[in-house]
């Protein structure tokens, strides 16, 4: 008898427990569903606001990144309808926009951390497209900040996608990476690097073309004159930093040629370019403007 009732109570016990889960359950779901048909449509869980943060102080205009993940202050989204993912991988289509993580922030706030593309130089092929060292091509205006950039040239005839490659673009980003670390360039500005015939199928005709500017500023009884004296150097792609190295030991010379033509000078403005070919070795051709 007492093992009898003692397996009606266990049975009970396990009834009873079953019905109390699936009760908590049920309640459970309920509200669950509650709360997120509330973030879904609640105005409350309105995007109102976007908060930027990035390696840059506002690097994009806010407005540029609502855009482009297409939320509207005038029919504002909600929060907790957008996919967090899906949204990083648009930011990251944008040709800007070298990497982006988002963030919700309840009630109302999405957060954007985000890094933007650096340019190191304006691709000569096209208005307003620059490079970064990656070969990703991007406008800049009106986006990001005028920049004083060099300018490489490949001679391309059609711009596919964003992403730039090749053995031209790798040559001339070598080349400006080249420049900027070499110690004698200084006072040199480079305005242009030429590669679009240093892979020509005729080896006559391959070279690389380096515009380059120098600019120096003398004392008159009348004021300071600014001088700029433009060059063209002529250089052959396998051999360029040899020639590089052997324009440095002729820019001196070159540089007392222009003392002796300043000492005459009353006002400043542009000289004529010189062009000098370097790409036969221990030769240099110099044509005066």
């Amino acid at each position: 008898m007492n093992g009898e009732w003692t397996m009606r109570q266990a049975l009970f016990c396990l009834i009873g427990s079953t019905c109390l889960t699936l009760a908590c359950s049920l309640t459970g779901i309920h509200f669950w569903k509650k709360h997120r048909k509330e973030r879904l449509e609640s105005a409350k869980y309105q995007i109102r606001a976007i908060i930027q943060t990035g390696p840059e102080k506002e690097a994009l205009k806010t407005v540029y990144l609502a855009e482009l993940l297409g939320l509207s202050a005038d029919r504002p989204s909600q929060l907790y309808a957008l996919n967090v993912k899906k949204a990083e991988n648009i930011l990251k289509q944008s040709p800007l926009i070298a990497d982006a993580k988002v963030k919700r922030m309840p009630p109302s706030t999405l957060y954007i951390d985000y890094e933007v593309r650096k340019p190191i130089a304006w691709l000569a092929d096209y208005k307003n497209i620059a490079v970064d060292a990656e070969g990703y091509a991007f406008p800049v205006a009106p986006f990001l900040s005028p920049k004083r950039l060099p300018e490489i040239y490949l001679g391309l005839s059609s711009l596919e996608g964003w992403k730039i490659d090749g053995p031209a673009f790798a040559l001339a980003i070598e080349i400006l990476q080249f420049l900027e670390k070499a110690p004698w360039t200084e006072g040199l500005n480079i305005q242009r690097i030429d590669v679009s015939n240093a892979f020509a199928p005729s080896l006559g005709t391959r070279e690389v073309v380096l515009i380059t500017e120098e600019e120096i500023t003398l004392r008159k009884q009348q004021g300071e004159v600014v001088c700029i004296f433009p060059k063209i150097l002529r250089l052959a792609p396998k051999d360029y930093k040899q020639q590089l190295s052997n324009f440095f030991s002729l820019r001196r010379t070159m540089m007392d040629d222009y003392k002796r033509q300043l000492a005459s000078v009353q006002s400043g403005g542009r000289f004529a370019p010189r062009i000098i070919d370097l790409r036969i070795p221990q030769l240099a051709f110099v044509e005066k403007g």
